[in-house]
Order: structure tokens, then C-alpha cells, then sequence
């Protein structure tokens, strides 16, 4: 914890040091950029509440330079089973075979307060970013070019503070939000369910599912999920008819469980009731102060993204928001953070609705139709549904239109490099622009241009870098194109067949990203405001 003294002057302010504001940090840390990160509690809380994560996220953990450190706290995600009404499998979800594209597995269980640990460890390691734990915020307001802030300590003294942004990642009843007014949109998904997290005995855990399972029964529907170590994890549908009063007593958890365990072969880790919401903010920024996570978005958790999703604003938000500072880009630039976020989110979160709806049917006549449904659209077996395909590219925004592959997520496969040895692609840039190509697309009049522009090329086996499994070379001749323009949160720009169209794109990138340069004056203005507000 830090004693913040008053009249700090940051770039970025985050409110909230979840696991989204300590990814926000830790990703604008390693810009080099000055943050102060701060959170009423004094603490990390020590039970569970996300249980996953998936390798977009392992992504930005390898980044900030954490994923090495993050394997005592997470395992690999297990597939899925729907057993339908009459306990018949009816849909499998499963993963993608290896080489994964991302260079990770596609989804984790994780215990969140040792991922939140490792997270907070590397963001302490960083002279740049000020850590304040127990300090709340009591007001803030656009001021000066950037935002006046006012911070309560421990000891309930207020501290005035600036910045030049301030990010709300202070959870669903977000103080940030609420001093915006700005209002939550329901997408229409409001259910109650209880949540209980066990630790099993070593004896017992033989007995259990070695698969997550989703039970789709109309008597109650429910869902187990397998959570590392002795970690198991259920989820039971309130009903209609059930008393609220005293549905976390240990006598009606038993009752719930008694299917799988009974007292002394498991302890009750935690439990809570959640009314599982669908809901997004009309709006993500309010000139110099953004949403995050779920201050921004409340996502059903049937598709495992509800952590996802605020990783993702982290990993999109912090290039952004460095772009601008340090003058790379207009202010315009920030404008496409809610263009392209909350789209997506929609997106997202329209696809986890349909996922708990089929779960949860509670009538039996529509249950078994839903059955049956399903059973014929997999030939009469259950079908086979790859988990990773279900999560949308980009559509708006900061992406080529029209370019094949533009908002899809850039592959990231282990190579060997001259100049590192083998190591996983990002390692050879960071979060930068960057130009990837066969060689058959280089030029002079392009390396010129990308040199200019401070964006590295790597051409794939003829500058020293060679794929383990060619992963890249078939996902860009899948296309039938040679290289990707790829930005630093990993989605694809555009993607080009020669030098020519590689000059052609990244031009077309300047124009959009609001390049200073390519700016009216009064336009320009923005950015160096920003920095000065915060002392830079």
C-alpha cells in the first residue's frame, strides 16, 4: 500500500484494482506511462468469483510478463457436456486441437486471488505506477484539459490528485459510473442462481465429473465446472417458488449437492446467490473518463467470458491511451475504444444469453423439443460445438473494412529467431503495430515507410525467424494473403498480397488512427493538452 501524497499528477488514473484495473496498470506500466491505480479495499478478496479465463487474456498476462508466474494458479479449461432431460448427452463443447493459435490454450480454470496476487506483484515491481490500497474516491471532474480527482486514505483525509484519464474498473456498482449518471442498458436477462465452490476431499474427487458438465433439466437446471486442484464449482437455477430466505444455509447447499457429495467429503469453500444480468452502459467515456470491466458490462456466465470481456477493454484501452500521450495519435483515436468494445460485448453477451437459455428451460414440453432439436442437427448424436468459434472478431472501428481477415485476432506461433532463439512471436515486438509477411511481399519503399513510422517487420523465414509449425503461413494463405498489418492488442488491421498494398494499408491506417500530423490544427490540440495535464 501507498500513502499517496496530494498533488499527484498521472497520465492514468485507474479506479478498481481487480483483475481488470491491475491488467489496465500493468499493461500502461509497461508503456512507460505514469499511473496511480488505487482501491477502497485494503486487500485482495480472498474467496473465488471468476473461475476462468481464456488465452486472449493469457495474451496480455504474457505482456505484462506473468504467465510463467500464473501456472501454480491455473489449469487447462475441460470440455463440456449438455445432458438433456432424460440424462442423454445433447451438445459437447470442446477445444481446438494444438498448435493453438494463440500460443496458449484456449481457456483456463483459475483460483482469481492467486491470479490477482501474481498481477499485483508485477504492477509493484513498476517505479512508474503508484499503488493505493484503502483509498476511495470522492469526486471527480473534467478539469484543466484532463481530470481533477479526490482520494480518501485510510486515515479519511482527502487528497487532491490529476490526470490526464481516469479509468472506472471499479466493479459493477461502480462509483465512477454512477458519478457520470451514466445508466446501464438491460439486454433482457435477469435469473437468479446460487453459486457454490468447494474444496474436495482427495478421497472424493474420483467420484466426480472429470468434464464440466451442463445439467439442461427442467427440474432444476444447474452447472459443474472443474476448477484447479480440489476446486469443483456448481451453479444451481433458483426457482420460481423457492424461498430466498436462508438459500445459502448449509442445510439447503447439502440438499443441492447431496447428488455428487455429502458433508465430509467436501468443505464449503464459498457460496452466494447472484440474479445473473445482461446488462451494458449507454456509455463507455465521458471525455476524459472511461469504463471498464464490469463497470461497464455484466455478462451471464455461460460462456465463460465475464472476466474476458473487461481483459479485453484493458488490452484495447492501454495502447490507445498510450498512442495519444505520447503523441502518436489524435485524440480521435479513443473515440473507437466503445465503437469497437461495446459492439462486441453485445455480441458476446447476446451469444451467453442463448447458451443460458438453452440450459435453463424450464418446461419440460420445450425441454425435450430442445432435445430433440439439437440430437437432429447432429445427425442424430449430439454436436460437436468448438468453444473458441463462438467468440466474434472486431466489426467496427480501427480495422480495415473490406481487407480479408481485418478483426480477426492475429495468430501468435513459437518461433525460432536469430536474434532471441525460439521464443512465442509478440516476444520479437511487444505491443506495437507491426508488419508480418513472407518474403515475396518485401520492398524498400516499405521498410522505408514501416521505419518511419517506428512499426517493426518480421518477415517469416527470410529475417531470421522461423515458425515451429507454421501456424501464421497457413492462417494468411487460408486467405490467400502474404502478410497482416496487426495493431498492438493482436487484432488484424488488414492483410495485403504484396508491398504495394502493405503501403496502401498502412496509410489508410494513419488517416484512421488520427495521426497529429494528418489533423486540422484545432483538432491536434487534444493530445498535447492531455499530456500536459498530466505533468508529462
Amino acid at each position: 500500500m501507498t500513502a499517496l501524497e496530494g498533488g499527484g499528477r498521472y497520465d492514468v488514473a485507474v479506479a478498481g484494482y481487480g483483475p481488470v484495473g491491475a491488467t489496465l496498470a500493468g499493461l500502461l506500466g509497461r508503456h512507460g506511462l505514469r499511473v496511480c491505480v488505487f482501491d477502497k479495499a485494503a486487500g485482495i478478496y480472498d474467496q473465488p468469483r471468476a473461475v476462468g479465463f481464456d488465452h486472449d487474456a493469457m495474451r496480455l498476462f504474457q505482456r505484462i510478463g506473468i504467465a510463467g508466474a500464473l501456472a501454480p494458479h491455473v489449469a487447462p479449461f475441460r470440455n463440456s457436456v449438455y445432458l438433456g432431460t432424460d440424462g442423454q448427452v445433447i451438445q459437447r463443447v470442446r477445444h481446438i486441437d494444438p498448435p493453438y493459435p494463440l500460443g496458449w490454450a484456449p481457456n483456463y480454470t483459475c483460483d482469481q486471488p492467486g491470479v490477482e496476487a501474481v498481477l499485483r506483484q508485477a504492477v509493484a515491481r513498476m517505479d512508474n505506477v503508484q499503488v493505493a490500497l484503502g483509498h476511495e474516491l470522492v469526486g471527480a471532474r473534467e478539469h484543466a484539459g484532463g481530470v481533477a480527482f479526490e482520494l480518501r486514505d485510510p486515515a479519511g483525509e482527502v487528497h487532491p490528485h490529476s490526470a490526464a484519464y481516469l479509468v472506472g474498473c471499479d466493479g459493477a456498482s461502480s462509483p465512477v459510473r454512477r458519478a457520470l449518471g451514466i445508466e446501464l442498458e438491460s439486454l433482457d436477462y435477469d435469473v437468479p442462481w446460487i453459486v457454490v465452490d468447494l474444496q474436495v476431499e482427495a478421497g472424493f474427487l474420483d467420484r466426480l465429473p472429470a468434464t464440466n458438465v451442463q445439467y439442461c433439466e427442467p427440474a432444476r437446471p444447474c452447472t459443474y465446472v472443474v476448477c484447479p486442484g480440489n476446486h469443483r464449482r456448481w451453479e444451481f437455477m433458483m426457482l420460481e417458488d423457492e424461498p430466498r430466505e436462508g438459500a445459502l444455509s448449509e442445510d439447503r447447499l447439502w440438499r443441492l449437492l447431496s447428488r455428487w457429495l455429502q458433508p465430509g467429503q467436501a468443505r464449503i469453500w464459498r457460496a452466494a446467490a447472484y440474479t445473473f444480468h445482461a446488462l451494458i452502459a449507454r456509455q463507455w467515456r465521458r471525455g476524459p473518463i472511461f469504463l471498464a470491466g464490469d463497470s461497464a458490462h455484466q455478462t451471464p456466465p455461460f460462456l465463460g467470458q465475464g472476466m474476458c470481456q473487461g481483459l479485453r477493454d484493458a488490452g484495447n484501452l492501454a495502447w490507445k491511451l498510450n498512442a495519444v500521450l505520447r503523441g502518436e495519435a489524435g485524440e480521435r483515436l479513443l473515440d473507437s475504444y466503445a465503437a469497437e468494445r461495446r459492439p462486441h460485448v453485445v455480441r458476446t453477451t447476446h451469444l451467453a444469453k442463448e447458451m443460458g437459455r438453452l440450459v435453463s428451460e424450464r418446461d419440460p414440453g420445450r425441454a425435450k423439443a430442445r432435445d430433440a432439436g439439437l440430437l437432429a442437427r447432429g445427425g442424430g448424436g449430439a454436436p460437436l460445438v468448438i468453444r473458441q468459434d463462438m467468440i466474434p472478431g472486431l466489426r467496427d472501428g480501427l480495422v480495415a473494412t473490406g481487407s480479408a481477415l481485418a478483426g480477426e485476432v492475429f495468430p501468435q506461433s513459437l518461433v525460432v529467431s536469430d536474434e532471441r532463439g525460439e521464443c512465442l512471436l509478440d516476444e520479437l515486438t511487444g505491443a506495437r503495430f507491426r508488419l508480418v509477411m513472407d518474403a515475396s511481399c518485401d520492398a524498400p519503399e516499405l521498410r522505408a515507410l514501416a521505419a518511419s513510422l517506428g512499426t517493426p517487420v518480421l518477415v517469416l523465414g527470410d529475417d531470421g525467424i522461423r515458425e515451429r509449425d507454421g501456424l501464421v503461413r497457413n492462417w494468411l494463405a487460408s486467405a490467400g494473403v502474404l502478410g497482416a498489418l496487426v495493431r498492438p492488442d493482436h487484432y488484424v488491421f488488414g492483410t495485403f498480397a504484396s508491398a504495394q498494398e502493405a503501403v496502401r494499408l498502412m496509410h489508410r491506417l494513419q488517416s484512421m488512427k488520427g495521426n497529429p500530423d494528418d489533423l486540422e490544427p484545432s483538432q491536434s490540440r487534444a493530445a498535447p493538452d492531455r499530456r500536459r495535464a498530466a505533468g508529462a
